[in-house]
């Protein structure tokens, strides 16, 4: 019994000792601007992301994410009216055809065990985000600030140090939000 608390807790220091991870997420979701929706139409990110663990279950994020659109954003002018559709459709209401986004997350993770090498994960932080909206290649809205980032997500973790992981985020940028579906790699070393 005693051997075995002994080893428990010399994997539990091993594992702690492993506090920095480095990962890359990519995803896509849809955007909201001003209350106008794109209907979940064609936004891709890449997020790459440094963890430090200053408590067993807490750790320190810095990342850095970019957004644009990929599908295609198609605006006509019709009587001084800009007519914007998506693949056909004219479910897209915003009066523009190109979209991109950058921003520095600085956020506060947690971890919380389900087996050995599953766990869940909730981040929380800020957003120092500079997006623009551009019409026939002409900036339209350029705006930047400080806004709300929260991720939820699941990983599972190899003995090797590799791993992968499924969240959902949430950017919250005043004007804009952006709702987005990331799937990751990371290593913990």
């Amino acid at each position: 019994m005693l051997i075995a608390a002994c080893l428990s807790s010399a994997t539990l220091a091993e594992e702690f000792t492993k506090q920095h991870t480095m990962g890359l997420q990519a995803g896509g979701g849809g955007v909201k601007f001003k209350g106008k929706d794109s209907d979940g139409q064609g936004v891709g990110n890449s997020y790459w992301y440094y963890n430090y663990k200053f408590l067993e279950h807490f750790s320190g994020e810095v990342g850095l994410m970019t957004a644009t659109d990929i599908d295609d954003w198609e605006c006509t002018k019709i009587n001084g009216v800009f007519d914007c559709r998506t693949d056909e459709s004219d479910d897209f209401e915003l009066p523009y055809d190109n979209f991109e986004l950058g921003a520095l997350i600085l956020a506060v993770k947690g971890e919380f065990k389900i087996t050995k090498r599953n766990s869940f994960y909730g981040k929380i932080g800020a957003s120092f985000y500079d997006y623009q909206f551009d019409v026939e290649r002409k900036e339209v809205i350029d705006e930047n600030g400080t806004g709300l980032f929260l991720e939820a997500g699941w990983q599972y973790r190899w003995d090797n140090g590799f791993g992968i992981n499924f969240g959902l985020q949430k950017h919250d940028m005043g004007d804009l939000e952006y709702d987005v579906a990331n799937l990751g790699v990371n290593y913990v070393f």
